[in-house]
């Protein structure tokens, strides 16, 4: 506009020179276009006039503008555009006399004005075009942004709506001031068992899918929140037309205003029933194993069979909370009657144990020992078991029954039950299982206890068997040791005096014999000689039997007489000074006599040593050989008549004879306070 503006008014005056500036009111800076080469001092010229105010003050002529290069001076004008110079600059140089006329400085000042205002509106048309295409741009990336975060919105929605499905958690808002659901998301809606596709169901529609025992509190709660604008949170169940209970847990706090008034309640509801049966099961494992463990403290608590019962029967009845708990003795479904084995029950309802009366094996009763029998486990019979009960269930004021067989491996089954006689009670699958391992414990403490008192039972016929053998074997010894007695008193008093007669008379009969008759006289002698030898015979026959030094000195001097007697040599220790019981002397005796004769006969040794010392009121004699060894009791009958006639006297014996290294006999007797006794 500026370039057009110079090259018309070029054309029209016509002039030598013309500069254009055009300007914007309050925006620094303008366009410039020139014409000509006539004033070639004109920028030096206009910038010492703008120097001060940046502004032309005025009209100015100039008459003499040098063109240069020696050519004749022009004159020239400068005008200002708009007021105050605002819109501009126009200068004009011309050679000729009158420029610039009136009319030349109207058309340059109209022309410059015309120009100045067609460009401020131009300026202001492109201002306006470059504001139209920056909001159009703009709009254009506003409507983009508004795409583009309408779709993360739908998509974040989606997210957080999957996010709330897979965690079972709804949203929902409710008016301040009414009370009435304005929102619910399709989970929360969901977890009430509304449809979401039916839009947002009214607050009573919610309120009535509450558990009716839980309704009331419910409602309580939110009341008290919309009164007090307060928090409020809990836990509460609904239930769905279709689909299972469940427990949910809800937070709701309000929502206020910039100016501090309630304007609506936000809810958000968590389905909490997993968390709720993952709990329930928890505490129903810790009431299992904690019964358990009483009723394994009851089994171990004693060693007696009824009290064992007993206490596992009182532990029973706490732990299941029944009126009665009991054991049928044997579970025989053939018996005419059933009494009942033990019986643990409250006060109100005394059993037939209790009442001291059998129970008449009846169809009804014998076809539940039968179901009992046939079953592994519990047998249920409640209102939900489709089993009737027992035919006594009106005398015993039986409602509801569960019962198994125990079986023991050592005895007949027991039957094992509860009865709940206050009310038709449905035993939880929990406590049939808890029933169950019970009696499962409960056979096992059967087979402990009841092979414990059979092998009690045992022990006791054995101690009585060997107390009868001990007897047994000491009316024996003593049998045989009276015998032994009464053949040498027979032998000494008999045979022998009858021998030591016949001598005497045959003593007499040599002496009276004529000395012509030697050979007689001979011969007689001889016979005397036989009877004497036949006296001392019988005398060691006798002595062997019973010896009576052993009566009349005690167990000491019948040892060394032993020892004296002895083919191999003896070394003999005695350490005990008093008569002992007449038994023992006998034993320890005859125990040695064998010894000797064993370590003779078999043993070959050189050497004997035999020790018999009294400690604490018992008798030990050892006996010790340097023979050939190898001795054992199934060898011969000597060392059994030995171990015989030492367990008769309640000793003990213990024999070492390893082959080659002699033999070692330790015996030990217990010791009466005096002899005889």
């Amino acid at each position: 506009m500026a370039a057009g503006l110079a090259d018309v008014l070029m054309g029209l005056l016509p002039l030598n020179f013309v500069f254009v500036r055009l300007c914007v009111p309050g925006i620094a800076g303008g366009v410039d276009a020139t014409r000509g080469k006539a004033w070639e001092a004109f920028p030096e010229w206009l910038e010492s006039r703008l120097a001060e105010s940046g502004r032309l003050p005025g009209k100015e002529i100039v008459p003499d503008v040098d063109g240069g290069g020696g050519v004749q001076p022009y004159r020239g004008v400068a005008l200002p555009i708009g007021v105050n110079a605002e819109g501009g600059v126009v200068a004009a140089a011309s050679d000729r006399i009158e420029f610039p006329t009136e009319v030349d400085q109207l058309l340059l000042s109209l022309a410059a004005n015309h120009a100045a205002t067609a460009f401020q509106s131009a300026r202001l048309v492109h201002e306006r075009t470059m504001a139209e295409e920056g909001l159009r741009k703009a709009q254009n990336e506003l409507e983009l942004k508004v795409v583009e975060r309408t779709v993360e919105l739908r998509r974040s929605e989606a997210y957080l709506s999957e996010a709330l499905r897979l965690t079972h958690t709804g949203i929902a808002a409710l008016d301040g001031a009414t009370g009435e659901v304005t929102h619910s998301s399709d989970e929360h809606s969901r977890l009430y068992g509304f449809d979401p596709e039916q839009g947002v169901p009214s607050f009573d529609d919610f309120r009535q899918r509450v558990h009716p025992r839980d309704r009331a509190g419910w409602s309580e709660a939110l009341e008290r929140g919309f009164s007090e604008a307060a928090h409020v949170e809990g836990e509460f169940r609904v239930v769905p037309p279709q689909g299972p209970q469940k427990h949910l847990r809800a937070i709701v706090h309000p929502v206020f205003t910039a100016s501090g008034e309630l304007d609506e309640f936000v809810g958000t509801v968590v389905d909490v029933t997993e968390r709720k049966r993952a709990e329930e099961e928890q505490r129903a494992q810790l009431w299992f194993l904690e019964s358990l463990d009483g009723v394994d403290r009851a089994i171990q608590r004693t060693s007696d069979l009824e009290e064992m019962l007993s206490d596992v029967l009182d532990v029973v009845l706490v732990t299941f909370g029944c009126d009665r708990a009991w054991l049928v003795y044997p579970c025989d479904p053939e018996v005419d009657f059933h009494r009942v084995r033990k019986e643990r029950t409250r006060p109100e309802y005394i059993g037939a144990s209790g009442l001291g009366v059998a129970i008449p094996n009846d169809p009804g009763v014998a076809s539940v020992f039968r179901s009992v029998l046939a079953t592994s486990g519990p047998v249920r019979f409640d209102p939900e078991s489709g089993r009737g009960l027992p035919g006594q269930q009106e005398r015993f004021e039986i409602k509801s029954m569960i019962a198994m067989a125990v079986h023991p491996k050592v005895e007949m089954p027991y039957m094992f039950g509860l009865h709940q006689c206050s009310h038709p009670r449905v035993w939880k699958p929990r406590e049939e299982r808890l029933f169950h391992e019970i009696g499962r414990r409960l056979a096992d403490a059967l087979d402990t206890l009841l092979m414990l008192r059979n092998l009690r039972e045992s022990e006791r016929n054995l101690a009585r068997s060997r107390a009868e053998l001990a007897a047994s074997r000491a009316r024996i010894v003593a049998a045989a040791d009276e015998t032994r007695r009464q053949i040498e008193r027979d032998l000494h008093d008999g045979v022998q005096q009858r021998l030591v007669s016949l001598a005497l008379a045959q003593r007499s009969a040599e002496a009276i014999v004529p000395p012509e008759l030697y050979e007689l006289r001979v011969q007689l002698s001889q016979v005397v000689d036989g009877l004497a030898g036949a006296i001392e015979e019988l005398q060691e026959i006798s002595r062997g039997i019973h010896p009576a030094i052993l009566a009349q000195g005690g167990l000491a001097p019948a040892l060394k007489t032993l020892a004296r007697r002895s083919a191999v040599p003896v070394e003999l220790a005695v350490r005990a000074g008093a008569r002992l019981p007449e038994p023992v002397e006998v034993a320890v005796y005859y125990v040695v006599s064998e010894a000797l004769t064993n370590a003779a006969k078999h043993a070959h040794a050189s050497v004997v040593q035999v020790a018999v010392e009294i400690r604490d009121a018992v008798l030990e004699l050892s006996i010790r050989d340097d023979g050939a060894g190898g001795a054992a009791p199934t060898l011969g009958s000597g060392l059994i008549g030995i171990a015989d006639r030492v367990d008769a006297l309640g000793g003990t014996m213990e024999l070492a004879s390893p082959a080659g290294q002699g033999t070692k006999l330790l015996i030990r007797l217990p010791v009466a306070d005096g002899p005889g006794d």
